[in-house]
């Protein structure tokens, strides 16, 4: 009797467990990594369908909010309908996991998609759209406290870089900067993103310092870096951290000795020459790399 009701106990034990197991996206991840979108939404989807509790299905729902940023990005830019319809959809995934289980990864990839859907509709007409994201991004730095999310400091810096500035909107081209190399120097290890590489160097050629500005600036930089009360304030300076001194993982000189433009094209060429040690891009990488050759060429 006693052996059978201890087998009966771990039957139980092992079925509870079972229903409470945190759900595996390992595969649909390893998907998403090598572009294979269709086949990932498939299996995500699959496992919402058979989710049995909120923090499981908050993970779903992101990685599906994130997979719509990247099968609308696959449409030709002259097919918007399709765009929005995607980056919409990705919206409402996200909204949903926040709901489900408040988390980093559902308000970055609900920014992302209201981002895309901003970049295709046009800066103006996405200005009633901004002030939520910037919210939403400032959850995520300040209130969650992830410093680590390359992504994130992406879609802030392409935030401050497109938007108007002055009375029009909050847009600033120097914090985008800052918030540019803090999303470079947290980029994954295993990852390429060529996009980091081509935002900063477009964003750098455009502000178009020279070295000695620069250095004058930076020092100035640091001072409010040391100030910054709260992580978004802060790392709006990250670029003058210590005051120009710092040396880039790409270059041999530090910060200060350097203009704008010089850093810009030093940024595509590593990014070319990483992508040549590489080998094969993957699809989604393939178009950036020939951008980015394209911006080389013309910019030397």
């Amino acid at each position: 009797m006693k052996k059978i009701v201890g087998i009966t106990l771990v039957l139980t034990l092992l079925v509870a467990g079972s229903l409470t197991a945190a759900v595996d996206t390992t595969r649909a991840d390893e998907l998403y990594e090598i572009d294979a979108f269709t086949q990932a939404e498939g299996l995500l989807e699959e496992q919402l369908a058979g989710v049995t509790n909120d923090a499981d299905r908050a993970e779903i729902l992101w990685r599906l909010a994130r997979l719509q940023v990247s099968l609308g990005d696959e449409l030709d830019e002259d097919d918007k309908d399709g765009r929005f319809a995607f980056y919409e959809k990705g919206e409402q995934y996200a909204l949903q996991s926040i709901e489900a289980n408040t988390s980093w990864e559902g308000y970055l990839w609900k920014c992302s998609n209201i981002g895309r859907w901003g970049q295709t509709k046009g800066p103006l007409n996405a200005l009633g759209k901004a002030k939520g994201m910037l919210e939403d991004l400032t959850t995520i730095v300040n209130t969650l406290g992830v410093l680590d999310s390359s992504e994130t400091w992406y879609v802030l810096s392409s935030l401050y870089d497109e938007l108007p500035g002055g009375f029009i909107s909050f847009g600033n081209k120097e914090w985008a900067v800052s918030y540019m190399r803090i999303a470079m120097d947290t980029i994954p290890s295993h990852l390429y993103n060529p996009g980091h590489y081509l935002k900063l160097a477009e964003e750098l050629y455009a502000r178009d310092w020279s070295a000695s500005k620069r250095s004058k600036e930076m020092r100035s930089m640091e001072k409010d870096w040391k100030k910054g009360s709260t992580n978004l304030e802060k790392y709006r300076y990250y670029e003058g951290k210590d005051g120009g001194k710092s040396k880039p993982f790409y270059s041999s000189v530090t910060l200060d000795k350097m203009s704008d433009r010089q850093e810009a094209v030093m940024v595509l060429s590593y990014a070319l020459a990483k992508a040549n040690i590489l080998g094969p891009v993957k699809a989604s990488d393939a178009d950036v790399v020939e951008e980015i050759q394209e911006l080389i060429n013309d910019w030397t």
